[in-house]
């Protein structure tokens, strides 16, 4: 029988840290591809549930005009963005201040805001935080719309419209100023 020389053991801790470092490397990258893969994919982002039932509540949702006129939040015949708040919401204060620093002199008249607490105090809100030339609504009383506006999962929601009235994005919780600012011309009406 003949005896092989044993490799050193600073040689097989090498080539184990080797193998392990290769593993590693090939899992990381793995997962790393399954996670860019499932944050890059628009059908995941469209089954996310909070954006289905902000979506849900804002599509025909009737509300309540400053003279107390029953209307449609979505307005047809132009694109609009569509936004669901509460005077109490420190996330809207914020989406509030930055369209006003980004409205221009000409206001953003096809900023559709719901008001929780009702059109006066929308309108109060607006005027604060300086937004000009949006409409202010409140919740439809005398239906069911209510109840359907509490059950947004937390404020603000946006959603943002087509020509059609259709909603075609929705975004449940304050957005950034850069989602603001790309839809800087459609609430500027261009």
């Amino acid at each position: 029988m003949t005896n092989l020389p044993t490799p050193a053991p600073a040689k097989v801790a090498r080539r184990e840290m080797l193998a392990w470092m290769i593993a590693g490397a090939l899992g990381l990258a793995l997962l790393g591809r399954v996670a860019v893969d499932r944050t890059a994919s628009p059908p995941l982002a469209a089954e996310d549930p909070a954006v289905g039932q902000a979506r849900a509540a804002v599509t025909g949702l009737l509300v309540r005009d400053s003279a107390n006129q029953r209307v449609p939040l979505t307005p047809r015949g132009r694109p609009a963005i569509l936004m669901v708040n509460s005077k109490t919401c420190s996330f809207c204060r914020q989406a509030l201040k930055d369209i006003a620093g980004l409205q221009g002199s000409d206001g953003v008249p096809m900023l559709r805001v719901v008001t929780l607490e009702g059109a006066a105090a929308g309108r109060v809100m607006l005027t604060a935080m300086g937004v000009r030339g949006a409409f202010s609504g409140g919740p439809d009383g005398d239906s069911d719309q209510v109840l359907l506006t509490f059950r947004i999962p937390g404020t603000p929601v946006f959603a943002r419209t087509d020509s059609s009235g259709r909603i075609v994005e929705t975004v449940p919780g304050y957005p950034g100023r850069e989602i603001i600012a790309r839809w800087m011309p459609v609430m500027r009406g261009r």
